[in-house]
């Protein structure tokens, strides 16, 4: 960064964090331990993934400090998809004028495609409801198990299906989600 003159922003702007070692890697549903190839006792790890950045913004103190120099959003963009950078402005505009906590950005997607869809999810015995994003290799059996026996298909109207693609591209206003970590 230094040698790019942390290119062109001032050296306080910018705050890395950095993830550990990784997590335990799972081979299935059943959640079997993954073990190394070459080395039968040593188990096989994987990146903490996009989770991990929220506890590293805790335990590093960064959302706090965020605060503290008066910022009111934060912006997860937790893909590789170049093109997100021309909706974050609109859903950050949208989400100031809604007043929203948290808002992300979907885009539509095809019945069984490799992309998690968003749905929401109601607990049977609470009522409690839940919208949240269901990676894609869940999607299609989670709909089987629930009264949906086509599963995961697309509308016959708009050829999609009706669970929108999650693009990982989040905003939260930044005292609420602080409040969350904490």
């Amino acid at each position: 960064l230094e040698d790019n003159h942390y290119f062109g922003m001032d050296k306080d702007q910018i705050t890395i964090v950095q993830q550990g070692d990784g997590v335990p890697a799972l081979m299935d549903n059943d959640a079997t331990i993954a073990m190394d190839a070459t080395d039968p006792y040593k188990i096989q790890a994987k990146p903490h993934g996009h989770g991990d950045i929220h506890a590293l913004l805790h335990s590093h103190g960064v959302a706090k400090s965020w605060c503290s120099k008066g910022l009111e959003w934060v912006i997860f963009f937790q893909d590789t998809n170049g093109l997100a950078f021309h909706t974050l402005p609109l859903a950050l505009g949208v989400s100031k004028t809604r007043n929203l906590i948290m808002n992300s950005i979907a885009v539509p997607r095809k019945g069984k495609q490799a992309v998690g869809g968003i749905a929401k999810l109601k607990k049977a015995s609470t009522n409690e409801e839940r919208t949240i994003n269901v990676e894609y290799n869940q999607l299609d059996p989670l709909l089987r198990a629930n009264g949906y026996p086509d599963g995961d298909v697309n509308d016959e109207k708009t050829g999609f299906s009706p669970f929108p693609g999650n693009i990982n591209q989040l905003l939260f206003q930044l005292k609420p989600y602080t409040k969350a970590i904490e």
